[in-house]
């Protein structure tokens, strides 16, 4: 695809990228259902501490059942009328059909007997019924974790199924972006003024470094950066299309602003990895701009000095006012990183987190292929953690600190190449050099760089995040899907 060209006469960006056609089908009325379903669903997880409160777990899965059903009415009515193969679900999200057998077995082959003492439940390591299948050390968490687990990815599917026009799948990432910036202004003011809780202190955290409406600062920091994925991308999306009058009346500005929000939460948050990431991402999404503006300056023989210089130095007073906003926070991480370093030097093995990454690959080794069932490992691990205090106590993990490695422990090698086909059965349908639009790809950027940052945290145990990351996923597939339909049909 060509660069955009800008016209001397108007300046005015036009896009390579085809423009909305009359073949492109209206939203509908199952695609608005589907919109306000993922909107409320977005917008209240988010809201409701991620997700991660108990009674908040228990409206969202009464809320994605709602979604299952959506799906459903969307694959069996909507797909065949949008060109897609009837019941795609065979075609797409196999792999989960085959996840939800080999959890559903294990359900049925417990591996681990429940005793109560004094009304408190204990756990014992038996030999299960069926020693040749998948087994689960408590089965009614497996059940409900994948309840959990189907309604998040068919109610974000159904943005694939539903949304027949580019313009719908921009109006979900759309609702995205600006409840993702919302909740990165509310949780800014929040820190500024030295909230000692949630909601400006009204509600308790667990944890001491929480942001905005989220317990734990790296999930913030992984929602953000699915989030800063849906504002580049929209951006770029807005800047290619062109036809404003100049940029105070286009949605660039806007774009720009709502990233920059954004970015400013997250070293706020005290998220030290989501920080890197994040300062990663915006600095490939600037060279994607500069070279952009170089190459359009160069094809109409202009200098491209004075925009470049512009744009450095505003990029540059940006960075310096979130260091200035956030140098409380950054300066405490900084020095507990240094500290942490220094203390590396003195343990016996390089730390405890590589400590606890060998105990879980030595777990999932014992149960290669299946795993010891889907939410156990809070409850095995107990058996192969090897982690002693000074006091000889034994800490405890609920999570692994990494989600490859508890997917692995949890399903098995088995169960966790189902999640990865999972992924990128959609992807692979998809002629990616064809597609025109940049929007997809700043998407799928965004998801890859979750999958990294899942190597070393759990960022996949908060439900917010799992609804950014499928909706990021089915968005860019559909989306290139009508970008190469409209390119055929301009051609």
């Amino acid at each position: 695809m060509t660069e955009p060209e800008s016209t001397p006469a108007t300046g005015r960006l036009y896009s390579s990228e085809p423009q909305a056609s009359t073949s492109e089908r209206a939203t509908g009325w199952l695609g608005h259902l589907v919109l306000g379903h993922f909107g409320i669903l977005t917008v209240f997880t988010s809201w409701a501490f991620g997700g991660q409160a108990p009674w908040a777990r228990d409206l969202l899965l009464v809320w994605g059942t709602l979604g299952i059903i959506l799906f459903f009415v969307a694959t069996g009515f909507s797909g065949p009328r949008q060109g897609l193969a009837p019941w795609p679900c065979l075609r797409l999200l196999w792999p989960l059909l085959l996840f939800d057998v080999l959890v559903g077995l294990s359900c049925l082959n417990p591996g681990f007997r429940e005793i109560l003492r004094a009304g408190t439940p204990y756990y014992v390591l038996q030999t299960p019924p069926h020693a040749w299948l998948p087994s689960s050390a408590r089965p009614g968490l497996s059940l409900r974790e994948l309840w959990l687990f189907n309604a998040i990815v068919l109610s974000c599917c159904n943005l694939y199924l539903a949304l027949p026009n580019r313009r719908s799948i921009r109006t979900a990432l759309f609702i995205m972006a600006v409840n993702a910036v919302v909740l990165a202004v509310f949780g800014t003011f929040q820190k500024l003024v030295g909230a000692p809780g949630l909601w400006f202190g009204l509600v308790h955290s667990p944890n001491e470094h929480f942001f905005a409406t989220f317990i734990y600062h790296n999930h913030w920091g992984a929602f953000t950066l699915l989030n800063l994925a849906v504002c580049l991308g929209l951006f770029f999306h807005h800047a290619r299309r062109g036809g404003y009058r100049d940029i105070w009346h286009s949605p660039v500005l806007a774009g720009a602003t709502a990233t920059l929000l954004l970015a400013v939460s997250v070293p706020l948050s005290a998220s030290r990895s989501s920080s890197v990431l994040a300062l990663l991402f915006l600095l490939a999404a600037l060279v994607h701009i500069l070279v952009r503006l170089i190459r359009r300056r160069r094809a109409l023989n202009e200098s491209a000095s004075v925009p470049v210089t512009a744009i450095v130095l505003t990029t540059l007073l940006a960075a310096l006012a979130i260091a200035w906003l956030g140098r409380s926070v950054i300066g405490q991480r900084a020095r507990l990183t240094a500290e942490q370093f220094a203390r590396i030097h003195s343990e016996e093995t390089l730390n405890s987190r590589l400590t606890l990454y060998r105990d879980t690959w030595r777990m999932a080794m014992e149960k290669p292929w299946f795993g010891w069932g889907l939410e156990s490992y809070a409850v095995v691990f107990r058996i192969f953690n090897s982690q002693r205090t000074a006091e000889r106590w034994v800490p405890y993990y609920a999570e692994a600190h990494s989600d490859w490695l508890q997917s692995c422990a949890e399903v098995g090698l088995t169960g966790t190449a189902l999640l990865v086909l999972l992924g990128l059965q959609p992807l692979l349908s998809i002629r990616w050099r064809r597609v025109g639009s940049v929007l997809p790809r700043y998407l799928l950027a965004g998801c890859g760089l979750l999958l990294l940052y899942a190597w070393v945290e759990f960022p996949f145990a908060n439900p917010s995040v799992m609804i950014a990351f499928w909706a990021c996923l089915f968005c860019a597939v559909r989306y290139a899907e009508l970008n190469l339909r409209a390119q055929e049909t301009s051609g």
